[in-house]
């Protein structure tokens, strides 16, 4: 809780940054959505700007649970997520949505908070965008019976888990953008072979082929505990994103099974080398009000 207090911390100093840097011009669309693959960027949504956001992730793609026979992951979901974000200020964003889950953790409803605490600027001043992430899931499914699982939630607070983040990134000229995102998350249930806390560290790029059309790459790397979580694999992404009439498509191939912080960082399972990857996508719709 230590480490979601000092987040904090940010944002009361974004408060007394937001007027420093008023003469200067910043650097816009260093990625061209809130999110890289799985994990956020640093962008937010335009103050008064409601954001519809539909993403889905398919089985795998080969192994022993793809291939023909699940038309290569396409007939099943790994996980499905609706959600409505919204920009509050230019610098300060908040989302609701609800995801089937992944991992012990299954029927999930999501909430964030992202502000933009830093932004980068044309003349080098300021030369990195630095965003700060809370994030929070919890279970509203029943619990089942068996003690043993992670979803017998014994108490309520067993079914919530948490997220703090902050995204250092970059704009290379009108091409390229790189990001490094430090992540602790925190459940408060989890099986006998892991643990509640665990940092990351994750890091991101974006490529421009065309003004609408790029490549992106995302890699979250876990420290784990020694002896545990010796099941559990980094999540690796890959996507092509296009840009078209008030539509941001984002079409993805990962490892990771779920959506948000609490999911695809502790709950990755799946290995590339053994065809656990899925394809995945992402569509957002933007109102303006």
């Amino acid at each position: 809780m230590k480490k979601i207090a000092a987040i904090f911390s940010f944002f009361m100093f974004y408060m007394s940054y937001s007027q420093l840097d008023s003469d200067n011009k910043h650097v816009e669309s260093t990625f061209n959505t809130t999110r890289i693959i799985n994990g956020h960027s640093n962008e937010t949504l335009g103050k008064g700007v409601l954001e519809f956001r539909v993403e889905h992730k398919f089985g795998d793609f080969a192994g022993e649970n793809g291939g023909s026979t699940t038309f290569f992951g396409l007939d099943n979901a790994a996980d499905i997520r609706v959600a409505f974000e919204y920009g509050i200020t230019d610098r300060i964003m908040v989302g609701l949505g609800r995801s089937k889950g992944f991992g012990p953790y299954r029927g999930l409803l999501d909430g964030f908070v992202k502000a933009q605490i830093l932004t980068q600027t044309t003349d080098n001043k300021i030369p990195l965008s630095l965003s700060a992430l809370l994030s929070s899931t919890m279970v509203y499914t029943r619990a089942v019976n068996d003690p043993t699982l992670v979803a017998s939630y014994p108490d309520f607070s067993h079914r919530l888990a948490y997220a703090s983040q902050l995204i250092l990134s970059r704009k290379f000229g009108e091409r390229g953008a790189l990001a490094v995102m430090p992540t602790y998350t925190h459940r408060n249930y989890v099986a006998f072979n892991d643990q509640n806390g665990l940092f990351s560290l994750g890091v991101g790029g974006r490529i421009a082929f065309m003004k609408k059309f790029g490549f992106v790459a995302e890699y979250y790397h876990n420290f784990d505990q020694e002896n545990l979580r010796q099941d559990f694999n980094n999540s690796l992404a890959f996507a092509f994103e296009w840009v078209t009439f008030g539509h941001v498509f984002s079409i993805y191939v990962a490892n990771a099974g779920g959506f948000g912080e609490q999911q695809f960082i502790p709950y990755t399972t799946g290995k590339w080398s053994d065809g656990q990857y899925r394809i995945g996508f992402a569509i957002t719709r933007k109102f303006e009000f």
